[in-house]
């Protein structure tokens, strides 16, 4: 077993297909430890100095731990996160138990006063290897992420929730012609377009200006999107009402569970439950498609569990020097 330490953005982008193969195989990866998510996180948002962990065996690349250090040069302090820190749900190392160990040994040899590794399911590797000589650890949950099981016979929702459906769906139908779309090369401009535009009115009738009103925002996300359409996790659907896009689905799939990362919607028609409607088109492909899990991520809103969502807690885990 070799391990080696990554600290230049050029490294990090030759890892990319080894990186992949270990993604697609890794049980448990999220498309958020994906290169598809992460170069272009690093790429538009900096990741300042890289500190990304690799361990190679016989067979190839075995574990990988996307971190970068943040400096502060005039008090002398330094932190280290997880690369897609911020934007990201589930970050993680792509590891088991044995090469756990091995990454936060090399986590603690580190030129970085503490590590604070957030967005861990309960399930991460990380959570369990004692802390390095010299080191502290402290773990608290974080927030709640609901997740919907799906299979054969499951009833989503309960049976008036499913009723309303039906109700706002035929309702949707009187007010214009219907139709459904999911995401390609053809129309991923145009959809992620309609996800900026629909999402931003959304929040402006909130009177806020949501979270992809930023111009390096949308970039990383086009960047992003298209790397994840082209690795098969990409999962974006739209509704289109009289021929304009009303509504967007935007997340991803991956081993069996759609993550449902963003949406937007016309205003205008939340009296028609636009927003619900969006994501069981959503909800619906994912059976379609086998799938076994349906993650709403994080945040405890209300309508997550109307569908019969159930909590799943994120952890956080600070190792400090000293």
């Amino acid at each position: 077993m070799r391990c080696d330490v990554i600290r230049t953005p050029d490294e990090l982008r030759r890892m990319e297909p080894e990186w992949d193969a270990l993604w697609r195989r890794a049980p448990g990866a999220t498309p958020f430890q994906s290169p598809h998510w992460l170069l272009p996180w690093q790429e538009h948002f900096g990741g300042e100095e890289l500190y990304t962990i690799v361990i190679h065996g016989d067979d190839g690349l075995t574990a990988l731990a996307p971190l970068y250090i943040v400096r502060d040069d005039e008090s002398d302090e330094s932190l280290g996160l997880f690369l897609g820190t911020g934007v990201s749900d589930y970050l993680d190392a792509l590891a088991d138990g044995a090469t756990a160990e091995e990454i936060v040994r090399v986590m603690g040899a580190a030129d970085c006063q503490m590590w604070d590794l957030q967005q861990l399911r309960p399930s991460s590797p990380l959570l369990a290897p004692p802390a390095p000589e010299g080191w502290t650890a402290s773990h608290e949950p974080m927030v709640p992420c609901p997740v919907l099981a799906l299979g054969s016979g499951a009833e989503l929702g309960s049976t008036h929730f499913r009723k309303k459906l039906r109700y706002y769906r035929r309702a949707l139908e009187r007010a214009g012609e219907v139709s459904y779309e999911s995401a390609s090369e053809e129309n991923l401009d145009e959809l992620l377009g309609a996800l900026y535009e629909l999402h931003a009115a959304r929040w402006r009738a909130r009177g806020q200006d949501g979270v992809l009103a930023d111009a390096v925002i949308q970039r990383f996300h086009r960047d992003a999107a298209r790397r994840m359409l082209g690795a098969g996790a990409l999962r974006m659907h739209a509704i289109r009402l009289a021929g304009r896009i009303v509504a967007i689905f935007y997340g991803f799939a991956h081993q069996g569970t759609t993550y449902y990362y963003l949406s937007g919607y016309d205003p205008s028609l939340e009296k028609l439950s636009i927003g619900t409607l969006i994501v069981a088109q959503a909800v619906e492909q994912a059976l379609a498609e086998g799938g076994q899990t349906f993650d709403f991520l994080r945040g405890a809103e209300e309508y997550k569990y109307a569908w019969g969502a159930e909590d799943r807690m994120n952890q956080r885990r600070m190792l400090i020097r000293g």
